[in-house]
């Protein structure tokens, strides 16, 4: 319980990605998150560089980066952003805990859904579902409300919308609202983690990229949801 308990603890932190990697290098994480080594072992491919950890480590450090700097939303995402993030979901824990403690997880099923074709190229199909699967165990272990358990799983099972979104550039109103319908509020959430997934990503491939561009995206599908979809129900 001591070892659950500090895996919480490190999500109030401001750099909670620091706090998880001395867990790791204690030896502690492991006996938490019973699927990290797998998360060491798989990951690189013709998308990612690094394993399935440290691309979570640095895609958490890109939430904190955000976190950090209080004009990186457009001004009239800000209040309703900061709203959601600070929404308390169960004692001690806020949404933005739980949405970190998902960005760490958000891959975690890649190594259960690892598949190799006649080519020889990687593929990790499903491994959202998976992922959502494993989080939901892992939120029983560490005793969390139910609500924290279906968020995080949430959040893991829908991280790859804004990913979707942006290769195949619909942001039509019917595609948006369909995923208005089925996420709600909790978009917020999941186009956050999808942003923060897709650059972790893409600052490794392209140093150079402007970042941008996912960001326009991110942003295009928040002010739909909270100034159109939201306001019409």
């Amino acid at each position: 319980m001591e070892i659950k308990n500090m895996l919480l603890e490190s999500l109030v932190f401001e750099n909670t990605s620091e706090k998880l990697k001395e867990l790791d290098r204690l030896k502690k994480l492991e006996k938490v998150i019973s699927k990290l080594n797998g998360m060491k072992e798989v990951g690189e491919c013709k998308f990612h560089v690094v394993n399935v950890y440290e691309h979570s480590i640095k895609a958490l450090e890109e939430f904190e980066e955000i976190l950090k700097d209080e004009e990186f939303f457009s001004s009239h995402l800000r209040n309703n952003i900061k709203g959601y993030l600070n929404e308390e979901v169960e004692s001690h824990l806020k949404k933005i805990h739980l949405l970190k403690l998902s960005i760490f997880l958000h891959d975690i099923g890649k190594a259960d859904s690892k598949t190799v074709d006649d080519t020889g190229r990687v593929h990790f199909r499903g491994h959202e579902v998976v992922g959502a699967k494993i989080s939901r165990e892992l939120g029983e272990s560490l005793n969390l409300d139910e609500r924290s358990i279906e968020l995080i799983e949430k959040y893991v099972r829908y991280h790859m919308v804004l990913l979707a979104l942006y290769k195949k550039n619909d942001m039509s109103k019917e595609n948006l609202t369909e995923i208005f319908d089925i996420l709600g509020k909790d978009c917020i959430g999941v186009f956050i983690l999808g942003y923060c997934d897709i650059v972790a990503t893409r600052r490794l491939l392209n140093p150079n990229e402007d970042m941008n561009i996912i960001k326009v995206y991110m942003e295009y599908a928040l002010t739909n949801y909270i100034y159109r979809y939201k306001q019409s129900l």
